[in-house]
Formats: C-alpha cells, structure tokens, sequence
C-alpha cells in the first residue's frame, strides 16, 4: 500500500462556461446526477471577472460515472 493515499477524485472540470453563469446555474444542471458538496467558479486576479470554467464536487466517485457517461 502506498505511504501517501489519496482519496478518490470527486471534482468535475467544466469548461465553456458563460460569464453570467453563477454557482446556483450549476448546481441546479449538475444536480440532477446527485448531491453536491461545492460549485467553484475562479475568477481572474484582476479584472475579478469569471475565468470560463468551474468545478462541481460531489460526495461520491461513482456520480461522477453517471455525469461523464450522459
């Protein structure tokens, strides 16, 4: 077994998004594959304006199974 284990990944990348997107968009979209622990939209250090993609965490690495198959 491996000294350092890491746990499963639970984090999706999206990219594309719109800038008007806000975590509550996707969280609604993204919802409907399961619970949700957090919605991260970076943003640019300067103009604080949204960088174009998010990450959605889930709870669970088997939804993330159920969302990169649809």
């Amino acid at each position: 077994m491996a000294r350092y284990m890491r746990p499963p990944n639970t984090s999706l990348f999206v990219r594309n998004i719109s800038d008007e997107s806000r975590p509550e968009d996707l969280r609604r979209e993204f919802g409907r594959y399961g619970p949700i622990v957090d919605v991260y939209i970076p943003l640019d250090f300067y103009t604080r304006q949204p960088r174009g993609f998010a990450y959605i965490q889930y709870p669970f690495p088997m939804t993330l199974n159920c969302v990169c198959s649809c």
